[in-house]
Order: C-alpha cells, then structure tokens, then sequence
C-alpha cells in the first residue's frame, strides 16, 4: 500500500517538476517541423441536411461523414516571442475520398500558427493552435474559406537539434455563406501525425 500511495505521490508531482524546469527556449528560438499521418472525419454539420449532424468516415445514409479518412501532411516555421510562446505560419495538404462517390476532396491550409510549451527540453508537450485561409476543392470546385484547428503533442530531441514526435487534434473547416447564414456547414477531421522537428 505504501509503494502504491508512494507511487500516487511521485506522479502528482512529477508536473510541477517538470514545469519548473529551466526553460530550453530563448525569445528568438527558432523550429522547423514536417508532418505527415492521416486523417479521420470526425463530424459534419449542415443545416439543410436530414440528419443535421453525422458522424465518423463511412456513407451518408447510414449516419456518417460521407467521407473516408484521408491523410494530411504540413511544414511549419516558428519564432519563440518568448521562452515558452512560439509563433509562426503552417503550409498543409489534406485530402480524402467522399464515401459515396469515390471523388477527392482536397483542402490546403495556410495557417498562423501559436504554440506553447509548457514542458520542454529534451522532452516536450507542445500545445498550438492556428488559423487562417484555406482553399478547397471538391469534384472540379474551388473556393478560398477559414479553417482553424487546435493540436497536442509529444516530441523527443535524439540531439539538440532533431526530434521526432507525434500529434493528435481537431481541425475544422465551416462553409460560410454571407448572403445565407442558415447554409453554413462544417466539416471536421482528426488527425493523426509524426513530426520530425529541428530548433536552432
């Protein structure tokens, strides 16, 4: 019972441990990342639809995205502002097949990129959000819209300079129709990437 109560112990402090460690970063730091993996459709709403919100890769009519899951591939560049807040813009390409008609869909997103690091060093948690345009494509249509979305790491340094590491988040991209509010739909995606990152 002590080792377990031992055990309980050493993991509540372990955060605060590692939060207290002597920051890596300088303001000015600077990272470079490639990310690749895949992509799984989380959920699609649009009003005008019957259900309004579906869920998951598979054919409409069965409840789902109508959507299969696609990969996604990014490189980033970031500035530290300061020891622990990083910001930069993140070039994408996402693509997956409809479910129903086998067409690519495409989305490329052009993103600011904000990151912060509350445990880093050797080891690291790197938590960002970005936003921005994002042109998509879809069965020989084209359009230029917002996309945002919110990710959570974790990265190993084998040296100094290059690490490895893997990211899971939510990226989101609503339709937005000025003229018709009551058409706006959004699709989202999970995906599910390696990274491979090199800081100066």
């Amino acid at each position: 019972m002590k080792k377990i109560l031992k055990f309980l112990a050493a993991l509540l402090l372990l955060p605060s441990l590692l939060f207290a460690a002597e920051p890596y970063y300088d303001a000015g730091s600077q990272i470079f990342n490639i990310t690749a993996g895949a992509t799984v459709p989380f959920f699609y709403n649009n009003p005008e639809h019957d259900p309004a919100w579906t869920f998951g890769p598979g054919l409409a009519d069965k409840g789902h995205t109508n959507s299969t899951v696609g990969g996604i591939g990014a490189i980033s560049y970031q500035v530290f502002l300061n020891p622990y807040l990083a910001i930069g813009g993140e070039l994408g390409f996402q693509f997956d097949f409809q479910a129903e008609s086998k067409v690519v869909a495409t989305n490329v997103p052009i993103f600011v990129k904000l990151t912060t690091l509350p445990v880093q060093g050797r080891f690291e948690v790197p938590i960002s959000v970005g936003a921005g345009l994002l042109y998509t494509s879809y069965d020989g249509s084209s359009k230029l819209t917002f996309g945002c979305d919110l990710e959570v790491g974790i990265r190993y340094f084998i040296t100094d300079a290059w690490g490895i590491g893997v990211n899971v988040g939510l990226l989101f991209i609503p339709e937005i129709y000025v003229s018709n509010a009551a058409k706006m739909s959004t699709l989202s995606y999970m995906p599910a990437t390696l990274t491979v990152s090199y800081r100066h």
